[in-house]
């Protein structure tokens, strides 16, 4: 069972993510943030602002094999779902994909999902995450949608410190 860490961009899900794997559990990195760091260190195309089709295939496809990899007695985590790459085409304006929306009803996560809400004092950008806290909080709510839309239970996680937070995750489990 495959339970997802999401919210807006810069908000403490990869931490966790990172501190849930230093705890021994199978983890799904931000396959998008690993694609664009990759692409742009070689120089590629596959980027959400030149390619947006072949970026989004690729993590699609990355997202659902890691999905279906994962044994459904064993408890994984991921770094964002299929369920975001909707929320961040809504965000931008744009059709959700017939190949994303087939991915979407094909594969499921557990129905609880845990969500970082916005903290600006935690929130930093980068070269890759480059929204503004405003922007960040507007793409959170687009994923607040998406998650809800496709029948997740949100989890809000508490403002506490990431040891609190993975605490307060396994036990919600």
């Amino acid at each position: 069972m495959v339970f997802v860490i999401t919210g807006g961009p810069g908000f403490g899900k990869s931490v966790l993510i990172e501190k849930l794997r230093e705890l021994g559990y199978r983890v799904g990195s931000e396959f998008a943030r690993q694609l664009i760091t990759r692409q742009i260190s070689e120089g590629g195309d596959i980027l959400p602002w030149k390619d947006l089709a072949e970026f989004e295939k690729r993590v699609t496809e990355k997202r659902v094999e890691f999905l279906k990899s994962v044994d459904i007695d064993s408890i994984a985590f991921s770094d964002r779902g299929l369920p975001d790459q909707a929320a961040f085409s809504m965000y931008k304006g744009k059709e959700i994909s017939p190949q994303l929306n087939l991915a979407l009803e094909e594969n499921r996560y557990a129905k609880k999902v845990f969500l970082t809400p916005p903290w600006p004092q935690i929130f930093q950008n980068d070269q890759i995450r480059t929204e503004t806290f405003e922007e960040a909080e507007r793409i959170h709510q687009f994923i607040v949608k998406a998650y809800l839309d496709y029948g997740y239970e949100l989890i809000e996680l508490p403002f506490v410190s990431p040891d609190e937070r993975i605490e307060f995750i396994l036990k919600s489990l």
